[in-house]
């Protein structure tokens, strides 16, 4: 017999994430919820806005607890290889392929010291569900498709307010702010 899951609307994730402790929430516990979550295709399309410069991060909502953004990729762009500062990260293809590049530290270096070394790449697709790092997981996410745009849902939590930036070639790593509108973005 197999058991339906019960879906839960964003009022609901929004009322499920907030009875949590942060601090004490995992990776698999964030997993089983998003893949609760029942985002509609009109919420992410209100949030769907694209810069041609690079990819926009498009809030959605943001509370103590979590935060949900719709990220836009034109073809070619891509994010900085990247950790989420001790934040879960949880993500979906709405539309487009994402390709997603997982790093480990290089051989002998601490987490949380450069540089970094490619350990695996992997490609999302939409209705593939959802995919992310735990909060020492370190990745690269890109639109590597020559004409296709690429539409992303991610949750964060707790919410981010920057990033851990890393290199492959060198082992400085260096604190990325964020920004989270369009219009922000386009003030850049």
């Amino acid at each position: 017999m197999t058991q339906t899951i019960a879906r839960l609307t964003l009022e609901e994730f929004i009322l499920e994430m907030g009875s949590r402790r942060v601090s004490e929430l995992t990776y698999e516990q964030m997993q089983r919820l998003v893949h609760r979550l029942d985002l509609s295709d009109d919420l992410v399309d209100t949030h769907t806005h694209f810069v041609d410069a690079a990819y926009a991060r498009n809030l959605v909502c943001r509370t103590q607890s979590f935060e949900l953004i719709v990220m836009c990729w034109r073809p070619g762009h891509e994010s900085t290889i990247h950790d989420h500062a001790g934040s879960l990260s949880a993500i979906t293809v709405h539309r487009g392929t994402l390709t997603s590049r997982i790093f480990v530290p290089a051989d002998g270096v601490p987490f949380g010291k450069g540089p970094v070394a490619l350990d695996h790449t992997d490609t999302i697709q939409p209705g593939q569900g959802w995919t992310g790092v735990d909060r020492t997981g370190i990745h690269q996410l890109a639109n590597t498709t020559p004409a296709e745009d690429l539409v992303t849902v991610h949750c964060y939590s707790p919410p981010l307010t920057a990033l851990n930036v890393y290199r492959v070639d060198a082992p400085q790593v260096t604190v990325l702010p964020l920004r989270y509108t369009i219009a922000e973005d386009l003030a850049a």
